[in-house]
């Protein structure tokens, strides 16, 4: 039998359905709660854990990686509470925290916002805009928790395998849906179900071991178990402590045997180490040019818009960020420009665009002029019939020219030294005229503030 994850948003119905599968099926039914009081086992508090699993993470935890460690011990602790594969989970992430598990069937639960806002009011005794406005809040929370933490939208649909619509189907008849899909042929409990589940759970726990009870530097290994037989990968932590890791491991209960680099696979360093190096360029460090928004010079003010507002920027380790900017292109998709929120709004006032092109005029002429004009912009104007107008106009009428540039063989120096001195946030990289790639100072940021945490103390201590 698989395992059942349950997708839902607050308030719509996913722990009713949960217990009522749980008394169908007479599995198991574990909630985010359970998660965490199992996952404290690992010197975690649980209120870290439920944090962890229900709130977007913090610039320190993703530089620290606390909220990363959470998550293993999480998988761990959930692993650990299913019997031999089969129970029921009706928290955050189910199917990220159980990714690579055999028989996992992913279920998505979406309800009506009446519907939603109904049972907040009786279980919270609060008035209907204030049930409305706490619904809204919690599926924002939910849905930056899963683009910042794994990089992919809550309602993507090809993130499950059965969405059900309480609109139209009663939890009674949901649940008859599920138990019919978990008794079909594709589901039912095999041999291969039930060793893939062991194996998972054998690799959760041992990483879990590493990273809070061996006292070695853990978090980049990568841990792979089949038929009980431990498989260790990792970069130079690994390394420098492998006697002691596979010494480790080996002593873990349920561990058969322990293999280090059985896939023999090139593992990079941290992007920090990266970055540190004298000798890379911008081609080593820069985000491939698919992974930054870019549109063509003849878009619309409007079409820019929805870009900007639909898309994220992910970078390797899969964390997600909005995009503050678009790339700016012509036919031959070489770079003419970049615009910004900013820019954007600007050009849904067309007043304002003359009032600054009369400005820059008057600057011409009089070139120490100190005061510039500045026109009042109404609120209400940016939602006017002559904003929706003014949306209609090409974005290279409202982009700027590209302050700063570096090529793909450039030195990581010419980078930063083009972010500072022309206080930009982004760094477009050239091959020729079209963009190979992009590179974003919080990139750059991150890399050097892990660098001064990790360090810094130990260096001010020492001069002390």
């Amino acid at each position: 039998m698989p395992t059942i994850v349950i997708s839902r948003g607050s308030h719509s119905g996913g722990v009713k359905l949960a217990e009522l599968l749980g008394q169908r099926l007479g599995w198991k039914v574990i909630s985010q709660e359970m998660v965490a009081e199992a996952a404290s086992g690992y010197g975690v508090s649980e209120d870290d854990i439920v944090r962890a699993l229900d709130a977007p993470p913090s610039f320190w935890e993703r530089l620290t990686r606390n909220r990363e460690r959470y998550i293993v011990a999480s998988r761990a602790a959930l692993a650990q509470l299913l019997d031999n594969g089969t129970g029921i989970y009706h928290g955050l992430g189910g199917q990220f925290l159980l990714q690579g598990l055999p028989c996992l069937l992913r279920v998505r639960l979406i309800a009506p916002l009446e519907w939603r806002v109904r049972s907040v009011m009786a279980e919270r005794g609060v008035g209907e805009a204030e049930a409305a406005a706490y619904i809204r809040a919690m599926d924002e929370r939910r849905m930056k928790w899963m683009q910042q933490v794994f990089g992919v939208e809550w309602g993507d649909p090809a993130l499950y395998d059965l969405v059900l619509n309480l609109a139209t189907l009663s939890l009674e008849a949901a649940a008859d849906l599920v138990v019919e899909l978990v008794n079909r042929r594709e589901y039912r409990a095999t041999a291969e179900c039930l060793e893939g589940f062991k194996d998972f759970a054998l690799a959760a726990r041992v990483r879990a071991e590493l990273i809070f009870h061996s006292g070695l530097e853990a978090d980049d290994i990568e841990v792979v178990a089949r038929g009980g037989i431990v498989h260790l990968s990792g970069g130079r932590s690994f390394e420098a402590h492998r006697g002691e890791i596979l010494r480790f491991v080996r002593g873990l209960p349920g561990v058969r045997g322990v293999l280090p680099d059985v896939e023999e696979e090139t593992v990079e360093g941290p992007p920090g180490l990266l970055l540190a190096a004298e000798d890379r360029q911008a081609k080593d460090v820069m985000l491939p040019p698919d992974a930054y928004p870019t549109v063509h010079e003849w878009v619309t003010i409007r079409e820019a818009i929805v870009a900007l507002g639909a898309s994220a920027v992910r970078f390797p380790d899969g964390h997600c960020i909005p995009p503050r900017y678009l790339l700016v292109t012509d036919e031959k998709d070489e770079l003419t420009g970049i615009v910004s929120r900013r820019e954007l709004l600007k050009g849904l006032v067309p007043q304002l665009r003359e009032a600054e092109r009369v400005d820059a005029h008057l600057r011409r002429l009089v070139p120490f002029r100190d005061t510039a004009f500045e026109l009042p912009i109404r609120w209400s104007s940016l939602f006017s019939r002559a904003a929706l107008r003014a949306a209609r106009s090409p974005v290279s009428t409202v982009m700027r020219p590209v302050r700063g540039t570096v090529t793909v063989n450039d030195p990581l120096s010419t980078v930063i030294t083009t972010m500072i001195h022309h206080q930009i946030d982004l760094v477009p990289v050239l091959d020729g005229r079209k963009v190979a790639g992009i590179v974003l100072m919080t990139a750059v940021f991150d890399a050097v503030a892990e660098f001064i945490a990790e360090h810094g103390g130990s260096e001010a201590e020492g001069s002390g």
